[in-house]
């Protein structure tokens, strides 16, 4: 089995930032990830990543793949399923039964879309119910659609479907947006979108499509709303499942980190949306992956051969 210097696993702006740097420091890098991109790819419209003015999510993702491999950086197309200790170095485990020997990993990978879980979701899910605005957006022409969700993603949801949608209903539990005062302002302009705060759904309904949402506001008041898409954008979850037992994680289950992205596992680090470092943005996590990287050449330095 050949050695590598370090795995990297996830394939977002951390994943990517982290191999182009430990590239660059010659290590032995091998990238683990089922897509590159991310994040990015479910993101319509970029607009606060320096020196990329294109904003397609889809379009960042395809220059992250071309310098990956300007700089011929091993991609695996897999998922990390498991990492063990192997000595003072680690193995990583994937999805299909493949092992990779590496003396270090830098973790970026483990976060999916959290669900509203309640009845319907399920049933209709890829058929009505939806993760992607950006996959999706198009089957929501002249349609009535939903938005679940008060950040960044939920309203730039809204502003693209409000191009496609009759009739766009944003729906917060909270009585509150998290997203930035600039995207709240450009929805509001959008005269299809309806805000709907401090309401909770309930159920989705149908029988072979989606047709409606059971609400329920603060008092307790449930109404049957008419719909034919729901796009969930209530934020993520961190999954480390690979990493159990060897890092110390928050009550999130993100992975603890220090300035140097050192995790409680002398020789594994960790960056990104996976970590309990504030701020989840493409930028910032880019990055964390590029401090990773450095951070374990100068461990491998100090470690020796």
């Amino acid at each position: 089995m050949e050695t590598y210097d370090v795995a990297i696993i996830g394939g977002g702006p951390a994943g990517v930032s982290a191999a182009i740097y430990a590239k660059r420091k010659l290590l032995r890098t091998v990238l683990i990830s089922r897509e590159i991109g991310g994040q990015v790819l479910l993101t319509n419209n970029i607009e606060n990543y320096p020196g990329f003015v294109e904003r397609s999510g889809m379009r960042l993702a395809e220059y992250f793949e071309e310098q990956l491999k300007e700089l011929s950086v091993e991609i695996v197309e897999d998922a990390a399923k498991e990492i063990r200790r192997e000595g003072g170095s680690f193995i990583v485990v994937c999805g299909e039964g493949r092992e990779f020997l590496c003396r270090s990993v830098i973790a970026t990978g483990g976060s999916s879309h959290k669900r509203l879980n309640v009845p319907g979701e399920d049933e209709f899910f890829g058929r009505g119910v939806y993760v992607c605005a950006t996959c999706d957006a198009p089957l929501a022409k002249d349609k009535i659609v939903a938005v679940v969700g008060g950040g960044n993603a939920a309203f730039q949801s809204a502003d693209l479907l409000a191009r496609y949608a009759s009739k766009v209903y944003l729906i917060h539990r909270r009585n509150e947006f998290r997203a930035d005062g600039i995207l709240v302002e450009r929805v509001k302009a959008h005269k299809n979108v309806e805000m709907m705060t401090g309401i909770v759904v309930r159920e989705i309904r149908g029988k072979d499509r989606v047709e409606s949402m059971l609400i329920e506001d603060s008092e307790g008041r449930r109404i049957e709303i008419p719909v034919q898409k729901v796009f969930v954008e209530i934020g993520r979850e961190v999954k480390l499942d690979y990493m159990k037992g060897l890092v110390q994680t928050n009550q999130y289950g993100q992975a603890i980190v220090d300035r140097l992205q050192r995790t409680s596992c002398e020789g594994i680090f960790a960056a990104g949306e996976i970590t309990d470092l504030p701020y989840g943005q493409a930028i910032i996590s880019a990055g964390q992956g590029a401090v990773a990287a450095l951070a374990v050449f100068d461990y491998l330095s100090k470690k020796g051969p």
